[in-house]
């Protein structure tokens, strides 16, 4: 059986009791970073084979892991936070089980991109989700312009060197009056919800030159 199973975005005590349960069981852990403390931190007892697992790797591994799976393995993923597959790899070996008629199952819990459609305060009934984008600024203006006819907000990950850049491709296409909502941290101590595009009642703000840590951009143009 495989389970993917979603891990906190930052705050640790948004970890499910299912997602506990599972990790207590588990014989081999499919992970992004084998080094990570994870179970540590969360106080699990049960001590799995850990297996690094990653894109440049998931093709190649997904053999032994069937493999696993037929030998009758409780094999769990996990990625370096959130949801698997979303941004992240597995969604290769999912293929392979359905194709193959093996079972498995998720373990739902924090998404980032979901979490920062919520605190963005804007409309959410439709969104679309980019994931990150090309660092080749070509290839990013190309996907935000074929998103920009799209109905509902968008929802972009990026890292925080290159959020200036994001933030004025952004304005550049949707427009300066577009409105932006920059998500920092998430569920950890220093959480940020910078609005840097138009905000009705509001002074837009400006994104920190400085600032570090785990960014996910929510945005939509006026029209939209």
């Amino acid at each position: 059986m495989l389970y993917l199973i979603t891990t906190p975005i930052g705050n640790l005590n948004d970890i499910s009791q299912r997602a506990i349960e599972v990790l207590e069981k588990v014989d081999i852990l499919l992970c992004e970073d084998t080094r990570s403390n994870l179970l540590d931190l969360l106080g699990i007892k049960n001590k799995p084979i850990r297996e690094s697992f990653y894109d440049e790797v998931e093709e190649r591994k997904i053999p032994q892991i069937i493999k696993w799976l037929r030998e009758g393995k409780i094999i769990g993923l996990i990625t370096k936070a959130g949801t698997p597959l979303i941004s992240d790899p597995g969604w290769r070996l999912v293929k392979q089980c359905q194709k193959l008629g093996l079972k498995y199952t998720a373990i739902p819990g924090p998404c980032a991109a979901i979490n920062a459609l919520v605190l963005s305060g804007l409309p959410p009934s439709r969104f679309s989700f980019l994931g990150f984008l090309p660092k080749r600024s070509a290839d990013r203006m190309k996907i935000l312009s074929n998103y920009k006819e799209i109905e509902g907000v968008k929802i972009v990950y990026e890292s925080p060197y290159r959020i200036q850049r994001l933030i004025g491709e952004i304005k550049a296409i949707y427009g300066d009056n577009a409105e932006i909502i920059v998500c920092r941290e998430m569920t950890k101590k220093f959480e940020e919800i910078i609005h840097v595009g138009t905000c009705q009642g509001r002074n837009p703000g400006a994104f920190p030159e400085n600032a570090k840590g785990e960014i996910t951009v929510v945005f939509k143009g006026v029209s939209v």
